[in-house]
């Protein structure tokens, strides 16, 4: 019976990301999970089970989240077998969330070995608290690394509560994912004490401590978005920005030259400009296929539309130096000069760069072949701001955005507008394309900017600091996304100070074990006393 909550609890968690609109029910789907915890904890087992339970939940909520990997079948443009597919397919889909579950894994196994401290079993209601600071410091080991997959952030699932979201302004997309967190343990502690010991009151009160976080939270998040409207009311500076969707697909979509893409690409823009009077246009991720600085004849002709038509662009391409091969985005004014590059500081793992390439591709040499860049990526260093003449302009480039720090980064050197080049287009019409937007939702929250985000094959956006959407191309279609933005100069309490929440909640971890440790002393010093005593 464990298993199947188990699974049931990771299945109900993982649809919540696919279906985004119905993600307010990730506030009750790790409640099975919990209950196992709490009733497996009581029994004088192997501690170690409780990995085993996460790695079991981490295993099959990824495998329900990643199910779009499924849509780059059958992988022809690579000129791949349908069996080099279906393996890569599958590797992506399922060897992805095996591989992630290692560290998730360690959020149920530490919180079981909590659950069953003697500090624990005194005060039981600490596991809230505990469990919920614990899955913000996991979150946040995601992020570290070169193998860094911070994807599944549980605040995803509620890009859709846009009063619910407002607090990550202050604390960042981790306290979204301490509220689901902290809600579901109260419900399940709740339900526990119900079903195991019958006890009403406190079932009763976890109850009304879990609605109250959430109405807390919710009506803290109101009145943080009214003051942030209240604020932008009086903004006087505007940019009409807009966002370009291509709908070229990579490995499908034939396309000409570089010369002739651009082209295209200058006439759609100029339709565009006489249309909506844009003055600030976003380019796809490698939009351009190729060093555009070695090529100065198409970066004159670009910057030559910019001059004439008075326009900024930020455009994705590729850029060859002496330390690496780098995926890119440039900024180009009117006033002629190129600013960046920025380079893509989160590759992707398998895709852009093969982690353990030698070991891997004896074992898989057709993986070689995946990308259709040529050359495996190098990750960039820095965080860069443009300079144009519109102010200063921060970049993302698709996988970068599920990285708070840019953002923080970017806003600390002057970034008044935040800015996403994507590709997307593998996943075609698939819940990534707007899994991958929520995460610019919570950037755009987080910093309060608005966030122009251009995607090959859809989803664009124009987000607002509240993080509305508003503005967005289809996916799978041609068009701008567009909307008259206003450039912002303050900076949000998360941006003021970014690790505030992740170090008190490292704090509250490491001060339940250190407590727990200390309280088992004093309990075995005092039954030792009490012996004495007695003899």
């Amino acid at each position: 019976m464990r298993f199947l909550l188990i699974i049931a609890s990771a299945v109900l968690t993982g649809l919540c990301f696919a279906f985004y609109k119905v993600g307010f029910l990730a506030l009750f789907t790790v409640i099975p999970l919990f209950y196992v915890i709490l009733s497996e904890a009581e029994k004088d087992k192997k501690p170690f089970r409780f990995y085993g339970y996460g790695y079991l939940w981490g295993g099959v909520f990824f495998a329900c989240i990643f199910y779009w990997f499924s849509y780059q079948y059958p992988l022809e443009y690579l000129n791949f077998t349908t069996g080099e597919a279906v393996a890569y397919v599958a590797l992506s889909w399922f060897g992805t969330g095996l591989l992630l579950s290692v560290l998730l894994a360690l959020w149920p196994f530490l919180t079981g070995l909590f659950v069953r401290t003697k500090l624990c079993r005194k005060y039981p209601w600490l596991f809230i608290p505990f469990t919920s600071c614990l899955y913000v410091i996991v979150e946040y080991l995601f992020t570290l690394g070169s193998l860094a997959s911070p994807w599944a952030r549980l605040a995803i699932t509620q890009q859709s509560n846009i009063l619910g979201i407002q607090t990550a302004s202050l604390f960042g997309s981790y306290f979204i994912s301490f509220i689901v967190i902290s809600i579901n343990a109260a419900l399940a502690y709740g339900l526990y004490e119900f079903l195991k010991r019958k006890n009403r009151k406190t079932a009763l009160i976890c109850l009304i401590s879990s609605a109250s976080l959430f109405f807390t939270n919710m009506g803290v998040g109101g009145i943080l978005y009214a003051a942030d409207k209240s604020k932008a009311a009086v903004v006087e500076t505007y940019v009409t920005a807009a966002a370009y969707q291509s709908n070229i697909v990579s490995g499908r979509t034939k396309t000409g030259s570089v010369v002739e893409v651009m082209d295209a690409f200058l006439a759609d823009a100029d339709g565009e400009i006489n249309r909506s009077g844009a003055n600030l246009i976003v380019m796809p991720e490698g939009c351009f296929s190729l060093d555009i600085k070695k090529y100065p004849a198409l970066g004159e002709k670009l910057l030559d539309f910019c001059r004439t038509r008075c326009v900024v662009i930020i455009f994705g391409c590729y850029e060859y130096s002496d330390d690496g091969f780098y995926n890119v985005t440039y900024c180009a004014s009117p006033d002629g000069t190129l600013s960046g590059p920025y380079r893509k500081q989160h590759p992707v793992p398998f895709g852009e760069f093969t982690p353990a390439k030698e070991i891997i591709l004896k074992l898989m040499p057709f993986l070689e072949d995946v990308t259709d860049i040529g050359d495996e990526l190098t990750a960039g260093i820095e965080s860069v701001v443009f300079d144009s003449t519109i102010g200063k302009i921060g970049s993302f480039i698709c996988f970068d955005s599920a990285f708070e720090n840019i953002g923080f980064e970017e806003t600390a050197k002057g970034a008044l507008i935040l800015t996403e080049s994507t590709n997307d287009s593998w996943w075609m019409d698939s819940a990534q394309l707007y899994e991958h937007n929520g995460h610019a939702i919570l950037r755009a929250v987080e910093s309060r900017r608005y966030v122009v985000r251009s995607s090959a094959a859809g989803y664009s956006t124009v987000i607002s600091p509240e993080g509305e959407i508003l503005s967005g191309v289809d996916p799978l279609t041609k068009g701008f996304a567009v909307y008259t933005v206003t450039p912002r100069s303050d900076i949000s309490f998360y941006h003021k100070t970014p690790y505030l929440f992740p170090v008190l909640c490292l704090s509250v971890v490491s001060g339940g074990f250190i407590w727990s440790f200390i309280y088992k002393k004093i309990y075995i010093k005092k039954n030792n006393d009490n012996k004495d005593l007695q003899n």
